[in-house]
């Protein structure tokens, strides 16, 4: 399998997103983590293969799966195996290169997802860090002696 998606973000962040690719896997990484790993052999006329969620974004399978149910290739066969946070999937020769890039763009449209949660994280925070300080300048009003 190869997916050609190659991502980098470097919009006055630290954050990069690659996918790195070989004849048998591929890996889709945030920043130095690996989120997705995407492997793949041939048997007989069939290609044969596995994604496995890292640790940390087992919660992202069921995001997958629902993205891979809104328009698979059709000879794409999918298993899954919450458990492990692993899919195994089948596909035809025939169509190796539709599932390539139906693969990549799912894992944009996943990338797109952990960006928007680690954005939407970092306004969680602010606010609270806001509402805390909000907090702090009511106390400090209410102990002041009006004369």
């Amino acid at each position: 399998m190869s997916v050609a998606v190659q991502i980098n973000s470097s919009e006055n962040s630290t954050t990069s997103w690659t996918v790195s690719t070989s004849p048998e896997s591929v890996n889709f990484h945030f920043g130095q983590q690996d989120i997705l790993k995407i492997s793949s052999q041939p048997i007989a006329n069939k290609m044969q293969g596995m994604c496995r969620f890292e640790n940390g974004f087992e919660k992202l399978l069921p995001l997958f799966r629902g993205l891979i149910l809104l328009g698979k290739p059709s000879s794409l066969s999918l298993i899954y195996d919450f458990t492990r946070a692993q899919v195994f999937f089948t596909y035809a020769h025939t169509e190796a290169q539709e599932v390539d890039k139906f693969f990549g763009k799912v894992i944009d449209m996943l990338k797109n997802e952990v960006r928007f949660k680690q954005i939407l994280e970092k306004v969680i925070q602010n606010n609270r860090k806001y509402q805390a300080e909000q907090a702090l300048l009511q106390t400090a009003l209410h102990r002041v002696n009006w004369d």
